[in-house]
């Protein structure tokens, strides 16, 4: 009898493919969403950090009573400053550069993900501090849907999935009038007065950067909807109650939703306490799939769990005769695999 081979699927999977995500994954697809990553935040918020030598500027003038204080606790003061006040105080001087500096979590933001702190700068978003973004940053479930959230949204630091910050009403930010008129008796007419009373609340907001916004498709043309002017944005939970009670507007049809953009930026995952970051990636093999619930060419996974994706669908191989198609093949449906055994009969 011709000699049979048994297969160890977690062998053939890492023996086939040693870079698991390397060889079966993709990072960047051929869409525009035109949010945030989209913003040129490196030419709006040029940040400083990495440009000065600390041993060749000695500080000059002290902290003040700030210096009084003990490290540890001084560092607790700086985890629990919101991004805008940390960087304005950052600017103060020499000294107080360095010691914003020195603070662990607000080295690995700088290291891992500039962008999130220019886009916090620059939408002024203060309803958090710096403690805050770095324990979401260290999570990686979506709020809405428990799926990887590989976006950020800013005006409340939560986490969030394409699929969500889409179509839910949570992640659907509203404007000053809008929000306003939640406090606007009926008949009344005085606008001053409903915006007065708003902005008494100190309810999470940011004000939104001009430019492009919505998602376009391919390469061609920046697509979307254009800005022209800021907004002063609302987190709706806050302002709402009930969000079921204010319905979503008639021109919010999924991706065409511009307001829906203006807050949400790509974030990765750190793990390694901040040492490393997981940013996620796509599916080759759903490339071409759109169902939400199981295989979705928007889905993206942290490195773990491509892994579990793969022993769950098969391995990712090229369609025979169409070149640059991919397709999860199962198991066992593999006619032989690349990396086998033989067991005498």
């Amino acid at each position: 009898m011709p000699p049979r081979y048994t297969v160890s699927i977690p062998e053939a999977i890492w023996d086939t493919h040693p870079d698991l995500p390397d060889r079966t994954v993709y990072t960047k697809q051929r869409i525009l969403d035109n949010n945030l990553d989209n913003a040129h935040l490196v030419t709006r918020c040029r940040l400083d950090n990495g440009q000065f030598n600390a041993s060749s500027i000695p500080a000059r003038y002290t902290a003040g009573q700030l210096d009084e204080l003990p490290a540890e606790i001084l560092i607790q003061v700086l985890q629990y400053t919101d991004i805008p006040s940390l960087t304005r105080f950052r600017r103060v001087s020499r000294r107080a550069m360095d010691l914003v500096d020195s603070v662990p979590q607000y080295r690995a933001l700088i290291k891992h993900c500039p962008d999130i702190i220019r886009a916090i700068i620059s939408l002024q978003a203060d309803a958090y501090d710096l403690n805050t973004l770095y324990a979401t940053l260290h999570t990686s479930r979506c709020d809405g849907c428990k799926r990887f959230g590989d976006h950020l949204y800013l005006v409340t630091c939560c986490r969030v999935c394409f699929f969500c910050y889409t179509q839910r009403l949570e992640y659907y930010p509203l404007t000053i009038n809008r929000a306003s008129s939640y406090y606007r008796k009926p008949g009344e007419r005085d606008v001053k007065t409903s915006h007065q009373l708003l902005l008494a609340e100190n309810f999470p907001s940011v004000l939104s950067l001009p430019g492009r916004y919505c998602t376009s498709f391919g390469y061609a043309g920046d697509g979307g909807f254009r800005a022209v002017k800021r907004y002063q944005l609302f987190d709706r939970r806050a302002v709402f109650p009930d969000i079921t009670s204010h319905g979503v507007p008639n021109p919010d049809k999924m991706t065409k939703e511009p307001r829906r953009f203006m807050c949400i930026i790509t974030a990765p995952f750190l793990v390694d306490n901040g040492r490393q970051a997981d940013w996620g990636y796509f599916c080759l093999g759903c490339e071409e799939k759109e169902e939400e619930k199981t295989q979705h060419y928007r889905i993206k996974y942290t490195r773990e769990e491509m892994y579990e994706h793969t022993m769950k669908y098969g391995l990712v191989e090229a369609k025979p005769m169409l070149p640059r198609r991919w397709v999860h093949v199962p198991f066992k449906e593999r006619k032989r695999p690349s990396f086998y055994q033989f067991e005498d009969a």
